[in-house]
């Protein structure tokens, strides 16, 4: 019989290997996508939850409806168009996104005895904003789940999910791949000739 530790690896790098198919999936437009995240959320709830990592938990609470989002937003034929956005929204998103982590860290911190508040706070605010911003196709969803997971790989490590901050590492690399392929198809949108 398996322990619990053993059991908690075993769900760790299930949502590890459900996340990175999630990724691969989303960089290539693929609505399957959604619905590896979706599972791969609902692993993560419980195992942030057991490492006191409350925003963390509700982030991946965050994943399972944007998940259902995604993949009804996706399903919709209307305009399924990779989008950008004018900088003046990246110059309010940025420092609300800041102010809003603070405050985040400070009631995890304080109320919640939450456990490394600012980089939980960090994480999961800028990966709330590019989630969003990923579900409506916005090409900087990509930049700012590089700053997003390039913390997340230290949170990870320090809760000591191994598992977790190695796929952050993958999430880096898959995000420049992201990046680089939604410009492209950015590219041949604008001009398909």
């Amino acid at each position: 019989m398996a322990t619990q530790e053993e059991v908690l690896l075993c769900l760790e790098w299930t949502a590890v290997v459900l996340n990175v198919a999630f990724t691969l999936c989303i960089a290539w437009e693929k609505r399957i996508g959604w619905v590896l995240g979706f599972v791969a959320g609902c692993i993560g709830v419980g195992l942030y939850a057991l490492a006191h990592t409350w925003a963390m938990s509700v982030l991946n609470g965050y994943y399972i409806i944007m998940a259902v989002y995604g993949w009804w937003s996706w399903g919709q034929k209307e305009d399924d168009r990779i989008r950008t956005q004018p900088w003046a929204f990246h110059a309010v998103v940025i420092p609300a996104g800041l102010v809003l982590a603070y405050a985040t860290a400070v009631l995890l911190g304080q109320y919640l005895n939450g456990s490394y508040p600012h980089l939980d706070a960090f994480v999961t605010v800028f990966s709330f904003i590019a989630t969003w911003m990923m579900a409506r196709k916005y090409i900087s969803n990509w930049a700012y789940f590089i700053v997003a997971d390039s913390v997340s790989v230290y949170l990870n490590w320090r809760i000591g999910y191994m598992g977790y901050a190695a796929l952050n590492v993958m999430y880096l690399v898959l995000s420049v791949i992201g990046l680089v392929k939604w410009g492209r198809m950015l590219a041949t949108q604008r001009d398909p000739g």
